[in-house]
Order: C-alpha cells, then sequence, then structure tokens
C-alpha cells in the first residue's frame, strides 16, 4: 500500500473528483512533457504476470505521434501515469499506478488516439541472452538479479527488497532472461517486479492474507459496490511433493509434506480425502529448501478457499498484494489482491480480483 494523507482516506467515502495526469520521459529521465489531461483509460496489474503492469489511454487528437521524436512515440516516450483526487481548493494528491514505454498509438475515425504501454519488465524480457548465461556463483541473488536487469536496462532503479538475501546456486539459461530472473527470485522465496513508479523490486510470495490495510464494505459510506464470491476445493491438496533436480546428474531430491492435524478440514486420509499435488523446480535446491518450499505449498493449499471479484470506489494507494478486508452482504473476510484495474479519468469502478482463506462471518 502506498502512503497517502488521512484527508485522501477520509474523501474517498464521500463525492469527490477524480484526476489523473500523465506525463512523459526519455528514458534517461529528460521530460518532454507533462501535465497532459486524460480522456479515458486504465491500468491493470496483476502479481502473477511478468510484466505486472498494461496501460490503455486515450488523449485528444493532436498527441498522435507523428515523428520519432514526438512525446508519446513509441521510439523514445517513457510515460508516468498518476491517479488520485482533486480537493476543492484545486489542490491534487496523486499515485503513481504505472510506469512504462509507450508500445502503441491508434488514431480513430473521430480523432481520439488510443495508446498502450507495458511496464520496464517488458524491456527485460524483450532482452534475452545472446550466448548461454551461467549464474555468477561468487554473487549473492539479489545482486546477480540487479546485474542481469541493468544489462537490459542500465538506467534501472531498484528499491528495498522484501526478502532475504542468499548464496548462487548453480544454474545456466539458454535465453530466456526472465525465466532466469524467475529461477534467481525462487531461490529467496521471491518474486520480481516492476512497480507503479518503475522501481525494481524482488518481493516476497505471498501465501495468505496479512494484515487488512483498507476496508471495502458495502452500504452507506461504504467503497464496495458490488461482489462475487466463489468457495471451492479445486486447486486445494493436502499432501505436497517438491522435486528439484540435482546438478551433478544424481537423483533428483524429492521431498513430501502433508495436512497431519486431526483437527484439520483437508486432515489426509480424513474426509476430504487424498488429494496431492507434485511441484518440479528447476532450481536446485537442498533438502531443508526444499521442505520449506513445500510447506509454503501446503499452507497455500490445505485451507478451503475463497475467491471474490469486486468491484470498489478507486483507491489508488492499493496494489497487488495488499490484504483488503471485504465486506458484502453479511460476509466478510481478509483477501490478498491479486489482480486490480485503475480506471483513468473517468467514474468507472476499480476492479480487484482476491484469494484467501476463508474468513466469513455475520457482519
Amino acid at each position: 500500500m502506498l502512503p497517502s494523507s488521512a484527508l485522501y482516506k477520509t474523501v474517498l467515502h464521500t463525492p469527490h473528483k477524480r484526476a489523473t495526469r500523465i506525463d512523459a520521459y526519455d528514458i534517461d529521465g529528460n521530460v518532454l512533457v507533462q501535465d497532459v489531461p486524460v480522456i479515458d483509460g486504465d491500468v491493470a496489474a496483476n502479481l502473477t504476470d511478468r510484466v505486472t503492469r498494461n496501460a490503455a489511454w486515450t488523449l485528444s487528437e493532436e498527441w498522435y505521434p507523428r515523428s520519432s521524436s514526438d512525446p508519446f512515440s513509441q521510439y523514445v516516450s517513457v510515460v508516468r501515469i498518476r491517479s488520485g483526487v482533486e480537493y476543492g481548493d484545486g489542490s491534487l494528491e496523486l499515485f503513481p499506478v504505472f510506469t512504462g514505454r509507450v508500445l502503441t498509438a491508434q488514431r480513430g475515425a473521430t480523432g481520439e488516439v488510443s495508446f498502450t504501454a507495458d511496464d520496464f519488465a517488458a524491456d527485460v524480457v524483450g532482452y534475452p541472452f545472446e550466448a548461454p548465461r551461467t549464474a555468477d556463483r561468487n554473487s549473492s541473488v539479489l545482486a546477480e538479479i540487479e546485474a542481469l536487469i541493468l544489462e537490459a536496462i542500465p538506467q534501472a532503479v531498484f528499491g528495498v527488497h522484501g526478502v532475504a538475501d542468499g548464496p548462487v546456486p548453480e544454474l545456466t539459461w539458454d535465453e530466456d532472461r526472465g525465466q532466469a530472473l524467475d529461477d534467481l527470485s525462487s531461490v529467496v522465496g521471491g518474486r520480481w517486479i516492476a512497480d507503479g513508479s518503475g522501481v525494481f523490486t524482488v518481493q516476497p510470495l505471498v501465501y495468505a492474507p496479512g494484515t487488512p490495510v483498507q476496508d471495502f464494505f458495502d452500504g452507506p459510506g461504504g467503497l464496495l459496490s458490488e461482489a462475487d464470491t466463489e468457495s471451492t476445493r479445486a486447486g486445494s491438496a493436502n499432501s505436497i511433493t517438491v522435486v528439484s533436480e540435482r546438478t551433478d546428474g544424481s537423483d533428483p531430491i524429492r521431498v513430501t509434506v502433508r495436512d497431519t492435524s486431526p483437527t484439520s478440514p483437508t486432515f489426509f486420509g480424513g474426509p476430504f480425502g487424498r488429494v496431492s499435488q507434485i511441484v518440479k523446480v528447476q532450481t536446485p535446491l537442498t533438502v531443508a529448501e526444499a521442505q520449506r518450499l513445500a510447506r509454503a505449498y501446503l499452507q497455500a493449499s490445505v485451507a478451503l478457499t475463497e475467491q471474490w471479484s469486486v468491484d470498489v470506489v478507486p483507491d489508488h494507494t492499493m496494489e497487488p498484494g495488499d490484504t483488503g478486508r471485504f465486506r458484502y452482504r453479511g460476509l466478510l473476510a481478509d483477501q490478498i489482491i491479486d489482480s486490480l484495474t485503475y480506471p483513468l479519468g473517468t467514474q468507472r469502478p476499480m476492479a480487484m480480483n482476491t484469494r484467501g482463506t476463508v474468513l466469513v462471518t455475520d457482519s
């Protein structure tokens, strides 16, 4: 969750005016244009995608790029999108929801120009290794991740990583730079992302809801307008086996953990039955590391899970991976936000898809 003023959190529960600004820069940060008004658009952010954020927006016809040096040209432009609210005195409180290169520009029959863009992770994925690459065993995992990103984007900026560092295992990749970063991130139990401000970090994999950072509820003064909920056993397992290949050609490490609590609704061999999942990882793991990974997968899987799809008043401080508390028609659940869509320049709601263990009570 991004920091905000107390006033921002208060006005979300009252009628307010939304505001969005788009700025364009070159990759070195030189300003091309600032504060361009948006007609419409949205930013989609999905926690499970390598390219976490994609943007689409519409501008008036004078912004159609006619040369490679124009502010919104796909050859030069990096856009920063900020969205939030405009207060009664004309002041703005805006939050970075997207930073990345312009991908396409299309001028329609009515003159309006539609743009699309991907976040900086697309630049990284778009620069595969030109020759097979072996990881630097003398480096640390986080230093190696940063080095691979800097090769693709020398101007890359890094924030505070949310995982503990570790030694680099013996790994070799053919050409897929994105896979290399996935493998290295998995060693430290994380995923690599570019956030809304274009900063790269490695953040922990989140398997269960944490402390809610926002309460979305229906009724007067609430932020939640509509919700669909689904409770399912699909994807749940009470036995997890992790298989990790060995670099010396010997038999792979194979570790199995099970739900052995007789009071658990998914007790292995109880009424829930026996449901197993095999998790194969290419990254070499020790037995202890394989056990930790298997326990993490089991923790994510043993409880009956519930998914919500909701429409809420846009809160542009929310980000994928945050935990929200959702209350709708008598149901309450703390849920991890897997994906969300920030609306730009309109009165449309913000859509969220969430997951989490079932925490249902009477409201």
